[in-house]
């Protein structure tokens, strides 16, 4: 990481970037989280890795990143993210056990060998859990890592996910926190903070050509449900450049129209569309997926200069398919 900091202050000094931007985005953000759907945990039967009691190991909040609103320039952003202190405070959670490959499929939200490709060094492909967790109501919220050492000798946390638990068996899930290398200097990095109400803060930022993008900062809640769901300072008509709708008590609430990439859409099936952007017409009760969800096609067309989509070009194209919820739970999707 070292040399990829160095080397980008050096061509943010002297203005020359020709990175490549390899990007590719699932959600959900929900994780990140992007997704603008809420799933269980993808987990299998087995989690006895759930099963602390010690309530001694109860993390106090807040913790993370606090200040991540007011970094908004490239240096102080790098400052963040070499801040050695932060990643001892964030192994200070002391990731120590291991969770077997079958029992917990994590989202991916990048193209990449991750978390667990084979033929490069093996021994060290893994993901942890750690000791120290969140008690929240009647829950368990636990910090899992996965470990990047396709590049590096030494391992080093890539991802990490909040995974809420109640009665040893997992609810949600969501990434927190994000460290990608990419080729050619492109990078990806996804900052946290988990203030004292269990409101958590995600900042990303991405580094390509232009030399940086910094995304809007986003929030989500630990519903009484122990759902993760998107949270907002303000109950109000909310408009921007992903989505659109109604916030109530902080959560949104009946019907919104949501403009984001789409990972469950194969580009191979529909290989009239060039990317997987779907307009989403989406009903939302209490913060959670409700009724039935409608996905099209997005049609929009891009600018010739910066390939940024044009936002006043956008509508509504080819019903794709569609997904019944109920008490925030998918029960169906047809295509």
């Amino acid at each position: 990481m070292y040399r990829f900091l160095s080397h980008y202050f050096l061509t943010h000094k002297i203005n020359i970037f020709c990175f490549t931007v390899l990007f590719m985005l699932s959600s959900h953000s929900n994780a990140q989280i992007n997704r603008p759907i809420n799933k269980e945990a993808n987990v299998k039967d087995e989690t006895s890795f759930f099963s602390a009691t010690n309530k001694t190991n109860c993390l106090s909040l807040p913790f993370g990143y606090a200040d991540i609103p007011k970094r908004i320039t490239i240096d102080s952003i790098l400052s963040a993210i070499q801040d050695e202190s932060k990643w001892k405070e964030i192994n200070s959670l002391k990731f120590e056990k291991v969770i077997k490959k079958e029992l917990l499929l994590l989202p991916e939200e990048y193209d990449v060998f991750l978390p667990f490709a084979k033929n490069f060094n093996e021994k060290y492909d893994q993901i942890k859990i750690a000791s120290e967790f969140l008690c929240y109501r009647t829950y368990s919220i636990y910090f899992v890592a996965v470990f990047n050492t396709i590049r590096y000798a030494t391992p080093f946390i890539e991802k990490i996910y909040l995974v809420s638990t109640k009665d040893n068996k997992p609810v949600d899930m969501m990434r927190i926190y994000l460290h990608h290398e990419g080729e050619m200097g492109f990078s990806n990095y996804t900052l946290f903070n988990i203030d004292k109400n269990y409101i958590i803060s995600l900042q990303d930022y991405e580094f390509t050509e232009q030399p940086f993008k910094l995304k809007p900062l986003k929030k989500y809640q630990v519903l009484r449900s122990g759902k993760f769901s998107r949270y907002y300072d303000h109950d109000r008509p909310y408009k921007d450049n992903e989505e659109e709708g109604l916030v109530k008590n902080h959560l949104k609430e009946g019907k919104w129209i949501e403009f984001k990439p789409n990972s469950d859409v194969d580009l191979k099936k529909y290989p009239e569309f060039t990317d997987s952007y779907t307009y989403l017409e989406a009903v939302y009760k209490n913060g959670l997926p409700i009724g039935k969800w409608t996905f099209y096609k997005l049609l929009q067309r891009y600018s010739e200069e910066t390939g940024e989509p044009i936002l006043n070009s956008r509508k509504k194209g080819q019903l794709i398919y569609t997904e019944a919820y109920s008490e925030g739970m998918l029960d169906k999707r047809e295509f």
